[in-house]
């Protein structure tokens, strides 16, 4: 989970969405959850077709 949030607040930082501050007051934490993902459909090693959930991670600003 830890390099989920990492990845995801490097990318904003490079892109310049977010930048760093040091007023912890107006801080708000940050949650991540998982996104709706859809059914993956693969083979396993006995040639059978099974589903798998696609799990993607979405960040998340807890504003209350």
């Amino acid at each position: 989970m830890q390099e989920v949030v990492k990845k995801k607040v490097a990318k904003l930082l490079e892109v310049g969405i977010i930048y760093p501050t040091f007023n912890g007051e107006w801080v708000s934490p940050v949650q991540i959850v998982p996104k709706k993902g859809g059914m993956i459909i693969i083979r396993n090693e006995c040639d059978e077709l099974i589903s798998i959930r696609n799990i993607t991670w979405h960040m998340c600003i807890d504003y209350r």
